[in-house]
């Protein structure tokens, strides 16, 4: 039955995306679809956490935000279907479910990341840390600068302007981050998570520029929602693989991490002299090159060369 709704999910999502994308933006594909399959998805999410003994919760959280985005949709195509742009308020009601979508994203991935691991150690810590500023560098430039620059000039629009991009930068900064926790063991369904979280980013951010520029309407990147959407129920429902602790990374995999945060925060800094960037993104930079010496010099997992054996008992002689 599972696999009977899925590939109807799926289906949806191919003909949502094969319409917006070929034929524009219509109530058909843009509403009724697009919210029935996010609806949907969150439904799955939720009958599939049952299946986690352990990470039944953390699920449960992710499918509350499937339906609090679901929410959104429906109240923003209510009050603002057909109407120009230019007339849409920005922030508006259907804001408020959508923003609520990110904390219960994250208490999700909290959950699932207790649920795998038993205690911290710092140097999987750094690790997590320098992942998470690589990825925030980007998303500062290509995202948050312009959002801020077209953001409204009152403080409450400018704090929700900023919420968008800034609630999807952290959920795949904690994404991302939670890999080195986990050991750098993440089994499909983090992998399908990932996925969806990053459908919806990109989507996010189109939204984000889009409404508070007057510009944005709907399609044709509306199915990223659903195909996101679609992703995360799909990971609820694969299985969790036995965690593996006490795995540790010798040799060239302990420090490849830290040795590629350092070149590329170098060549960002190198790139600044000859093309202008945002403050934020050199300073970001320079924090990842910091971390990543700190990670070079910390004490590194290192492979036993031998196991000590015990000492001989001496043997009497006659």
């Amino acid at each position: 039955m599972a696999v009977l709704v899925f590939g109807l999910l799926i289906a949806g999502v191919v003909v949502e995306a094969a319409y917006e994308l070929a034929v524009g933006p219509h109530p058909l594909a843009n509403d009724w679809l697009h919210d029935t399959l996010i609806f949907g998805s969150a439904a799955m999410c939720a009958v599939g956490a049952g299946r986690h003994a352990s990470g039944r919760r953390a699920w449960l959280c992710i499918a509350a935000a499937l339906f609090s985005l679901g929410l959104g949709e429906v109240l923003w195509g209510l009050l603002y279907l057909g109407v120009e742009p230019d007339a849409i308020p920005y922030p508006n009601p259907a804001s408020v479910f959508w923003l609520a979508s990110y904390p219960l994203f994250m208490a999700g991935i909290v959950l699932i990341v207790r649920s795998r691991v038993s205690r911290f150690e710092l140097h999987r810590w750094l690790d997590g840390l320098v992942v998470v500023l690589i990825v925030a560098t980007p998303m500062v430039a290509l995202v948050l600068e312009p959002v801020l620059r077209e953001a409204p000039s009152d403080p409450f629009g400018q704090i929700v302007a900023l919420s968008y991009p800034f609630g999807d930068l952290v959920l795949i900064g904690a994404l991302l981050g939670a890999v080195p926790l986990m050991s750098w063991r993440v089994d499909a369904g983090w992998w399908w998570l990932g996925v969806g979280l990053l459908c919806m980013t990109l989507v996010d951010a189109v939204y984000a520029v889009g409404a508070i520029s007057a510009t944005y309407h709907e399609g044709p990147y509306d199915f990223l929602w659903s195909a996101g959407s679609v992703a995360i129920a799909v990971a609820a429902w694969r299985r969790t693989t036995d965690f593996l602790s006490g795995f540790e990374p010798v040799g060239w995999p302990a420090v490849i991490l830290p040795l590629g945060a350092q070149v590329f925060a170098f060549a960002t800094q190198i790139y600044a002299y000859f093309d202008e960037l945002p403050r934020t993104e050199r300073l970001l930079t320079a924090v990842v090159l910091g971390i990543g010496i700190a990670q070079i010099i910390a004490s590194r997992p290192r492979a036993p060369h031998e196991v000590a054996s015990p000492p001989a008992t001496p043997g009497h002689t006659s």
